[in-house]
């Protein structure tokens, strides 16, 4: 087994690997964007250049994520980025937080699209030496690249939770639908951005006619748009992704979860914007806790809404701490809502039973009470966790 060194920010930490494709550099992308991993890849047989993106948690460090692949990550892992870190943020909370990985481009032509073809959009066969499609049909090899390489890779070096989801814009939405009807179980949800079903005289769209069975199960989730490519609403762009629209419609697909949309006042190059802040939204549109009044608040309905995202995410879920804890805070200053903030932060205990914060914010709130008891147990509680994470 061989002894590898990956540069951090600021340490150098040894680690042990087996996999085909190694990280020889790593370092920091500026601000707080993350940092890039450069490895080397025996199934595509050169280096890639990976940018990854991981959420901090100050109170569970330990944590675990999601993790998002965003294709064409030259123009879209800022962005997705962002939009992973504003919806995941405490006071928005529409979506849990997500490791973002972004695969850069070195043969977008070749790994982006699922057969080989030298037909241009317009129809137009080019079979000369410089041609832009000779190398075109390689999602193949890409996908080998995916499974035997850079998810184990981040599993591997990254606390990951075992949902996955997989983004992509144009030929990368070509690519994650293809990946959606030949390696359905790769990821768990699909983002396709735009898919140029126009590739090889329409290859992708027959290949899903002929795969996709009526009546058949695919437990998936599944987004996908287009904007205003072409001259008119009838334009052949526009038509293929309906036509991939009533496919699935008229297959009644048991477990698939899809959503289409179509956003006319975009271009090609502006869609993007749109479609993965919905596509993630449409992905955690049962995320969100569903409204509750201060007064009714309780563990009982907490639990049972995050046991229900536990069943439809395949990973177990627990109200997020400092989430709650905030909501806690907010009703321990409202005598009428008192009870219900403790409630929570009881909750929080039970739920994170090391955490010392949790149980100083309970002991503040019965200190509120008046339960001086029940105040003096919890403040020892949490100096006890206290000096044992300092050992």
């Amino acid at each position: 087994m061989r002894k590898i060194y990956f540069t951090r920010v600021f340490f150098i930490l040894p680690l042990f690997f087996s996999f085909n494709a190694n990280a020889q550099k790593v370092e920091p992308i500026k601000s707080d964007q993350g940092e890039v991993v450069t490895m080397h890849s025996r199934m595509l047989n050169e280096d890639r250049r990976i940018l990854i993106y991981t959420p901090k948690d100050s109170v569970n460090p330990e944590k675990a994520y999601p993790v998002i692949y965003v294709l064409d990550a030259d123009n879209h892992f800022t962005q997705m980025v962002e939009y992973s870190k504003y919806l995941s943020r405490q006071d928005v909370y529409v979506i849990p937080p997500l490791i973002v990985i972004g695969i850069t481009n070195t043969d977008r032509n070749r790994d982006l699209t699922p057969s080989h073809s030298n037909f241009d959009y317009s129809g137009k066969l080019d079979t000369t030496a410089n041609s832009p499609y000779k190398n075109s049909g390689g999602n193949e090899r890409f996908f080998q690249f995916f499974q035997k390489e850079l998810i184990p890779y981040i599993n591997s070096n990254y606390k990951t939770q075992p949902y996955r989801i997989l983004a992509g814009h144009s030929f990368g939405a070509l690519t994650a639908i293809n990946c959606l009807i030949n390696y359905p179980d790769m990821f768990d949800a699909y983002i396709a951005v735009s898919p140029s079903f126009w590739w090889d005289q329409k290859f992708l769209l027959k290949l899903a006619d002929k795969k996709i069975k009526e009546g058949s199960t695919l437990s998936k989730t599944l987004f996908f748009s287009d904007g205003n490519e072409g001259s008119s609403p009838k334009s052949p762009f526009h038509t293929d992704v309906l036509k991939f629209d009533s496919l699935l419609k008229k297959r009644d697909i048991k477990g698939l979860d899809f959503k289409y949309m179509t956003y006319p006042e975009e271009s090609h190059m502006t869609v993007p914007v749109k479609s993965y802040y919905d596509g993630l939204r449409f992905i955690y549109h049962q995320w969100q806790l569903p409204p509750v009044k201060d007064e009714e608040v309780n563990p009982e309905i907490i639990m049972k809404h995050y046991k229900l995202l536990s069943q439809r995410f395949g990973y177990s879920i627990l109200p997020d701490e400092a989430y709650f804890n905030n909501w806690a805070q907010w009703l321990v200053k409202n005598p009428a809502t008192l009870n219900s903030g403790i409630k929570l932060l009881e909750m929080n205990t039970i739920n994170y039973p090391s955490s010392s914060k949790a149980f100083t914010a309970l002991g503040a709130a019965y200190t509120i009470k008046g339960e001086k008891q029940k105040a003096i147990a919890s403040y020892k509680k949490a100096s006890e966790l206290n000096s044992n994470s300092k050992k």
